[in-house]
């Protein structure tokens, strides 16, 4: 290793620690105080390979291209054979990326998410260039890629609406629209140039469709009894053979490109296949601890790793080493391990990379009895825990994705994604159960989580599972951990927000448009209901509110008089039970995307505090002057502890604000 290689790396990995990290049970530095506003910093950091490839530079170099989880995510290329640092570069407008594709030679394109941003990278200049955004406004994440050398042209795949999108360098995109009707996702796809043809993985439920370039007509091949499976998680092409590689069951289907005829399975628990080999007739594949190589000719199936696999093979790449022999490489899992397989003397080896650990993306944000807060991290699920008494936060292991929290009997209640998990987490021992799961009626996310007072008893709504229509409403009552679940409990819509009036004992609900494939904002529109407080099979009234194509009712808090605030898309109204809507005003000029991101809250001084699209508000009820307490439009949630102290997060740090 070179001293100015060694030196790059160390002063990458202390800077990364300086601005970064705070470790378990560390005290909190507060980065900076303004007007009662204290940055708490950040809570969760991890290292969290989303995904990667492999490759060369123009002097021969074997790299390892990472992308990493962060805000903003990053890419790290590494040096395979010294592990030295070769580049980092911040994918700004990413949190991560789930597709890293190699196009022309010595450059590659990651396809991110949560903006569907394209980035170029040209692996011997060391530049990395935004393209832009893939496809359309409502489209969030490009899940998978793959390029075309014959015309030089880069096809994706994104969700929400199952776009299929082509791009073309000095040409830049185009948007073939959503591949199959009633679809809102696609995941994976597959190149093939035998005829100028797509394959790609739809859902839910599943779908693989064979879409020709020159008619632009469609077919369904997917025999039907792997319809029910949850998706299609890699598509590869080698010769006149597609391998489509199903989730969850361990099992690879084949197919011939030409016929598109069904030609059997074979188990696999890898992400789909590797390229052809440079140098024979067959292609690899992962399963248990093994890899196994497969005769594109004869069908033949050989164990060539035996039992030393150290976890799941995420991707595979063909390299050359400096004896101008091939390998094979691939990485494992989530984290920093890759392995190599010397074609020509069949050693197997794997590693640990050493890559240096990212600001996770907070999630979501919640507080206990004693003040304390609780930080979800954005897909890995980490939980980082503020002790407000202490000014020091501790780091916990991974919970799963927050979506809602609620505080009861000194416990803490997390709505946990994915299968609409409820933990119960006990802060005196420091322990975490899994209580109750909505899985089974097809629910995802527990988007909105609400103790009613004086009662064991938790309200839940929850977002469904893609594909399914319709959310559910779930009375839990965590001593018994029986629970009455209501499923399309307002028919096709998700409901994100839950707030008891004790006044009225009414529990007031909001709704997402977003609870079924490809919804239309433009024809639909979000409801507000209520429902007894206590009654498990009470029906919701839903309200007659004067807004029209409301994508969610994001936020509601319900004041002593029983007025009931509330956040429609960017509009803060006021909801009197006997007159209607006596207020509203727009807090910003739109909403974005599928996910509701408003807070809203009564403080402690009687005024309405709130935050849509990271502008955060303040409304004194009595005379409805609206404020707006931080120029910077970085708030995007807040919370209230029992002190009446105010939190938010800004994405990577917590922030205090005192009252």
């Amino acid at each position: 290793m070179t001293g100015k290689k060694i030196t790059s790396f160390l002063v990458f990995m202390l800077i990364a620690v300086l601005c970064f990290s705070s470790a378990s049970s560390s005290d909190v530095q507060a980065a900076g105080t303004k007007s009662g506003v204290i940055n708490l910093g950040a809570q969760l950091t991890n290292i969290n390979v989303s995904t990667a490839t492999f490759g060369t530079n123009s002097s021969g170099e074997p790299l390892m291209f990472s992308i990493l989880q962060g805000l903003p995510a990053r890419l790290i290329v590494t040096n395979l054979d010294t592990k030295e640092l070769v580049d980092s570069q911040p994918l700004i407008g990413a949190t991560t990326g789930w597709s890293i594709q190699q196009g022309e030679t010595g450059v590659y394109y990651i396809g991110t998410t949560p903006n569907e941003l394209l980035f170029k990278y040209e692996v011997n200049r060391k530049k990395l260039t935004k393209v832009g955004k893939a496809t359309t406004k409502d489209s969030t994440v490009i899940w998978d890629m793959d390029y075309a050398a014959n015309h030089k042209t880069l096809y994706g795949v994104s969700s929400y609406e199952a776009k299929v999108f082509k791009y073309v360098d000095g040409k830049g995109f185009y948007d073939y629209g959503t591949i199959s009707k009633g679809k809102k996702d696609a995941k994976s796809v597959a190149y093939s140039p035998k005829n100028n043809s797509l394959f790609i993985g739809a859902g839910s439920p599943v779908e693989l469709i064979a879409f020709d370039l020159k008619t632009r007509k469609t077919q369904s091949i997917l025999p039907s009894q792997y319809r029910k499976e949850k998706e299609i998680q890699a598509i590869s092409v080698a010769d006149n053979l597609l391998f489509v590689k199903l989730n969850p069951s361990t099992k690879i289907l084949c197919f011939d490109v030409n016929t598109k005829r069904f030609l059997g399975e074979f188990t696999a628990s890898s992400f789909g296949v590797s390229a052809k080999s440079p140098v024979e007739n067959v292609i690899y594949y992962g399963f248990n601890q093994s890899i196994y190589s497969y005769n594109l000719k004869t069908k033949e199936r050989i164990e060539v790793v035996k039992g030393q696999v150290p976890g799941t093979i995420v991707s595979f790449s063909f390299i050359k080493d400096r004896n101008n022999d091939y390998k094979l490489v691939g990485k494992l899992g989530s984290n920093e391990r890759y392995f190599t397989y010397d074609l020509k003397s069949k050693q197997f080896k794997h590693d640990m990379m050493q890559l240096p650990p990212q600001p996770i993306e907070l999630y979501h944000i919640g507080t206990d009895r004693d003040g304390n807060v609780y930080s979800s991290g954005f897909l890995n699920g980490s939980m980082g825990i503020y002790l407000s008494s202490k000014n020091k936060t501790e780091r916990k292991g991974p919970t799963g994705q927050v979506e809602g929290m609620a505080y009861l009997n000194n416990k803490v209640y997390l709505g946990v994604y994915p299968e609409a998990k409820i933990i119960e987490h006990n802060s005196l021992n420091d322990s975490n159960q899994n209580i109750f799961s909505l899985k089974q009626y097809g629910q995802d996310r527990p988007t909105a989580v609400l103790h009613l007072p004086n009662t064991n008893k938790l309200y839940i709504g929850t977002t469904p599972r893609s594909g399914i229509r319709g959310g559910a409403l779930a009375i839990l009552d965590v001593n018994t951990k029986k629970a009455t679940v209501k499923n399309q409990f307002i028919a096709d819509q998700s409901i994100v927000s839950l707030a008891y009036s004790g006044k009225q004992k009414l529990v007031y609900g909001g709704t997402s448009i977003f609870g079924k494939p490809n919804v239309d904002p433009a024809k639909t529109n979000a409801k507000l209901f209520t429902v007894p407080a206590g009654q498990a099979n009470a029906k919701p009234t839903v309200l007659n509110l004067p807004f029209k194509n409301i994508r969610f009712y994001s936020a509601l808090t319900v004041a002593k008089d029983g007025t009931v605030w509330g956040l429609a898309d960017e509009i803060l109204f006021a909801y009197n039970p006997a007159k209607g809507v006596v207020y509203n005003k727009a807090i910003v000029k739109d909403v974005s995307g599928h996910t509701p991101n408003g807070s809203l809250l009564i403080g402690k001084d009687g005024s309405i505090y709130g935050a849509v699209e990271g502008t955060m508000f303040k409304l004194n009820p009595k005379d409805n002057k609206l404020t707006y307490p931080r120029k910077e439009k970085n708030v995007k949630q807040l919370i209230q502890s029992p002190d009446g102290t105010l939190y938010f997060h800004d994405g990577v740090n917590l922030w205090k604000y005192s009252i």
